[in-house]
């Protein structure tokens, strides 16, 4: 995945692997939230950690189901371009290039097309002012 990455971006992949820890629903969106509740309806399929440099995944996590490989694809990347010290205006704005490529990588390498609503990724990959 590093490699395919490597390929469809600019960033330097030549880095060392994350750390990729299984844990718990509960204890993903306890790490995540810090403590706090996730909405009711939402259910958090795995996140980067930028500080602790570490992939969090589900321990239900299959690695050979096409979407996980996709969720992790898309938190490798975050990984990259955490490592490629790439900034942005808020955590937001982290998600702009990851969805399209994430979408990409399941049509190129799995076939699967990947419809997600274009309004839900612009409100979800933009910063937004008080």
């Amino acid at each position: 995945m590093l490699l395919w990455i490597g390929a469809n971006t600019g960033y330097n992949v030549d880095i060392p692997h994350p750390s990729i820890k299984l844990v718990s629903q509960t204890e993903l969106e306890y790490i995540y939230t810090h403590g706090t509740s996730i909405d009711q309806g939402a259910k958090l399929h795995a996140f980067y950690d930028t500080v602790e440099n570490i992939i969090y995944l589900p321990d239900t996590f299959d690695l050979y189901h096409v979407w996980n490989q996709g969720v992790l694809m898309h938190e490798l990347l975050h990984y990259v371009q955490d490592q490629n010290n790439v900034k942005f205006q808020c955590i937001a704005e982290m998600e702009r290039e990851v969805w399209p490529l994430q979408r990409k990588y399941l049509w190129e390498y799995h076939g699967v097309r990947w419809n997600y609503d274009e309004l839900w990724y612009r409100l979800s990959s933009s910063c937004t002012t008080p």
